[in-house]
């Protein structure tokens, strides 16, 4: 589990033991019954609160460290394979929340999905790493199949984000992109 994960799951703990005590305070436990109703209520309160703040709140918490990368990017796409080199422009959305990150990448020729992906905090910076599969399109699909890629992006400045991908097919290139839109 990594930090980010850790850190939000002993949050949500600290929330349900404060909403406890302020039960408990509120309406005493007088049986067992009380007390299993009360953390029934405790836990789902817990989970709403949770729920919010990881999807929606964190934006706007200041103490937060996490990039907030989420929108939509234009690039450029610098490429090399079996000994050629290319440029292509791209098209790249970001979603977002606390914990997770899915990224799509749009070309003339593919489309790209995240398979999984992270934000790695390397020496206090935060790094997005992700790993993903092609979707090409059918025209295009014998020169450039499916394939799988990962791909690693500096965050200093998360209006621009620059770095390097490399594929199953022995594809590499760096890629520059530049937020459009923020949602």
């Amino acid at each position: 589990m990594d930090n980010r994960t850790v850190k939000f799951l002993t949050k949500g703990i600290w929330v349900a033991i404060v909403l406890f005590v302020l039960r408990y305070f509120i309406c005493k436990f007088s049986t067992l019954y009380d007390f299993i109703g009360a953390t029934g209520e405790v836990i789902t309160v817990t989970l709403f609160i949770m729920g919010i703040y990881s999807c929606w709140l964190w934006k706007y918490n200041p103490l937060e460290k996490v990039p907030k990368l989420m929108g939509t990017y234009k690039g450029i796409i610098d490429y090399k394979f079996d000994g050629k080199e290319g440029q292509k422009e791209t098209i790249v959305t970001i979603k977002q929340t606390l914990i997770s990150i899915k990224i799509q990448i749009r070309t003339n020729e593919i489309t790209s999905n995240t398979i999984v992906g992270n934000l790695v905090e390397e020496r206090d910076e935060y790094v997005l790493y992700y790993t993903y599969i092609t979707n090409p399109k059918s025209k295009y699909s014998k020169k450039n199949p499916i394939q799988y890629g990962t791909c690693r992006l500096s965050t200093e400045n998360p209006k621009y984000l620059e770095g390097i991908y490399w594929t199953s097919r022995k594809t590499i290139g760096d890629i520059k992109l530049t937020r459009i839109n923020q949602k």
